[in-house]
């Protein structure tokens, strides 16, 4: 595949994950060997300002 249609394609992703933030109470973020990737962090950006909790697999703080 070509990277044309991704770009669209992680933009939309990016949006559904935006909008199952709003309507859940809380994020779980499962960071398996405290890796957290740009778009989780994103989410993390985002649920912050919703001001929603965030539980973390493994303390982020260890990593």
């Amino acid at each position: 595949m070509d990277e044309g249609p991704l770009t669209p394609t992680k933009q939309m992703l990016d949006d559904i994950h935006k909008c199952k933030i709003d309507i859940a109470y809380e994020m779980f973020v499962v960071n398996v060997g405290g890796y957290i990737g740009s778009s989780t962090q994103s989410e993390i950006a985002y649920t912050l300002k919703t001001e929603k909790a965030i539980k973390y697999l493994e303390n982020p703080a260890n990593n």
